[in-house]
């Protein structure tokens, strides 16, 4: 045999096969550090970025209209004989008897009274008040009253008369539309249509939009009186409100329309189960209605569906009010419901006394303001009172702006 030995694995001693598997692990595990500290954390698989979100909504206010209080109360002399009217600040009540009455809208003290009795609302811009009284129309100063101008009428007027930016229009019974420059009167145009003007016109831009007994929409240039389009509906038109890019009509053939104000076509219709009544409001995505089925609706406006509805305790007297994120119903009685905009929630009611016996002439106006407590409504009851309803802390202060889209009337009558 030779004397060199060659040495394995196998010929180690249990002790020398336990250190030399030690050393190997301890290298193993050096190396493999050494690989991971080069290498960093392994790779992952790539995640997608989160999808954008859509931007939040701005709240159209923090707290609803309700609880409400009573603001204050007057006493007037007779009771109303029509439909209140406001500047913002005075509320201007035609009497029974004893002419028109003008009332402070802070707190309710008569300012002034003028002898005029009418039985049709009276309509305020630019300072003014324009009232029909017997067979004429007469402008008034909205700070004293006094008799500014006063117009003859060939007939009796068909609907409330409507004044905007300078603009004054009254529609007759015969079917004439005066359109009259609201500084001194002065006639700027007259049309004579096939069918007297059934609901009040309103004024919009440079439009003039008129609803008709014969269920025709029209759209005129409000500066010359020329047809722009005429639209033909199933019913006579008891409603119209034309709100940024869209003409929101109400008939008597139960629909709720929309028309597109380019052309007057018919974008969408809804059906109701009776014949809207009031003028529709708006917020940026609804529009909102009444209808004698005892129902109050907001429809998406672009497309027409139903974002929500609510029954009503009464048959509405008018359409919906808006006061910051509140829409408010109203009926006969002092019994007024309010429902959050957004989702039709009951957000609370108010009624004058438990009985709610007190009866409503006309619908209530809202009085507007940009400071605290904010917006408040005014009612006239016809035992002849007239109260005044706001938020037991206060609406938040906000801006005083239009009803989203719609138009600021920027064509002035030819001075």
């Amino acid at each position: 045999m030779s004397g060199t030995r060659t040495t394995t694995s196998r010929g180690l001693s249990g002790i020398h096969r336990i250190r030399w598997a030690a050393a190997a692990l301890a290298l193993a595990f050096a190396f493999e550090g050494r690989a991971h500290a080069q290498a960093g954390p392994p790779p992952t698989a790539p995640v997608a970025p989160p999808a954008a979100r859509p931007a939040a909504k701005r709240p159209s206010g923090t707290l609803p209209l309700f609880p409400l209080r009573l603001r204050w109360s007057a006493e007037l002399d007779r009771p109303p004989s029509a439909g209140i009217a406001t500047d913002n600040v005075r509320v201007f009540v035609p009497l029974t008897a004893g002419g028109l009455v003008a009332v402070s809208a802070e707190y309710g003290g008569v300012l002034w009274r003028a002898d005029v009795t009418t039985t049709v609302r009276p309509a305020t811009a630019d300072d003014r008040v324009y009232v029909v009284g017997g067979d004429a129309l007469q402008a008034l100063d909205g700070g004293s009253g006094q008799t500014v101008w006063r117009v003859p009428l060939s007939a009796q007027v068909s609907a409330p008369v409507v004044a905007r930016s300078g603009w004054v229009i009254a529609a007759l019974a015969n079917g004439e539309v005066l359109a009259l420059r609201g500084a001194d009167g002065t006639e700027v145009w007259r049309q004579t249509l096939s069918a007297p003007v059934v609901a009040p016109p309103v004024i919009n831009g440079d439009r003039l939009y008129l609803p008709g007994a014969d269920g025709m929409v029209r759209a005129l240039n409000v500066s010359t009186g020329a047809a722009i389009w005429t639209q033909a509906l199933g019913g006579s038109i008891v409603t119209i409100a034309p709100l940024g890019a869209r003409v929101y009509v109400g008939s008597t053939d139960n629909y709720f329309y929309c028309l597109d104000d380019a052309q007057g076509r018919v974008r969408w219709r809804w059906r109701a189960g009776a014949d809207p009544i009031g003028s529709a409001i708006a917020d940026d995505e609804r529009v909102f209605f009444t209808s004698m089925d005892t129902v109050v609706r907001a429809l998406d406006r672009g497309h027409g569906a139903q974002r929500w509805r609510q029954p009503l305790p009464w048959r509405p007297r008018t359409g919906p009010l808006r006061v910051g994120n509140t829409l408010v119903a109203a009926g006969i009685a002092v019994d007024l419901r309010g429902y959050a905009m957004e989702t039709g929630t009951p957000v609370g009611e108010y009624a004058l006394s438990e009985n709610r016996l007190e009866v409503l002439e006309g619908p209530p106006i809202v009085i507007t303001r940009a400071t605290l407590p904010g917006d408040f409504l005014v009612a006239a009851i016809a035992d002849g009172r007239l109260v005044a309803l706001e938020h037991v802390f206060g609406l938040p202060a906000k801006p005083l702006t239009d009803l989203p889209g719609e138009r600021v009337a920027l064509t002035p009558p030819p001075s």
